[in-house]
């Protein structure tokens, strides 16, 4: 018997990230991903920072260790009771949840020779040295 070669598509190299943006609800689903990573990881964050461990937490909040944990491992999207109270028990900020909303930070600079207030949106507190530079040279963040 002769041995044949199998039929091998043209197509071995596909781009997996690429097929998947041709489905019309990537956008929501990456949209999802990313809210619930941008939860994972401000929830973490607080929590060490407070020295809680996920039962601590869990307790004062009034949930289960489990859904702690799911929240951190980004498989869980959170209601807003629920991030509520947990942002409560981390004594969570304005800071904090723009963070998880991807929202930009307002922040207020003041002229020194004016004395006059501006607020400037920005996603990158970087950004605010080249607008000092533009609005006076002595400003004061």
């Amino acid at each position: 018997m002769k041995k044949t070669k199998k039929n091998i598509s043209k197509k071995t190299n596909i781009d997996p990230i690429f097929e998947a943006r041709k489905n019309r609800n990537f956008e929501k689903y990456s949209q999802e991903a990313s809210m619930k990573a941008r939860i994972a990881e401000e929830v973490f964050a607080a929590r060490e920072k407070k020295g809680l461990s996920q039962q601590n937490l869990a307790k004062i909040v009034g949930t289960t260790q489990r859904i702690i944990s799911s929240m951190e491992n980004g498989d869980l999207n959170p209601g807003s009771f629920l991030l509520f109270r947990v942002g409560k028990a981390l004594d969570f900020n304005s800071h904090n949840f723009a963070k998880i909303n991807d929202c930009p930070e307002s922040f207020k600079i003041m002229s020194t020779s004016t004395g006059v207030f501006k607020t400037y949106i920005t996603k990158n507190p970087m950004d605010l040295s080249s607008i000092s530079n533009t609005i006076n040279s002595n400003i004061k963040i």
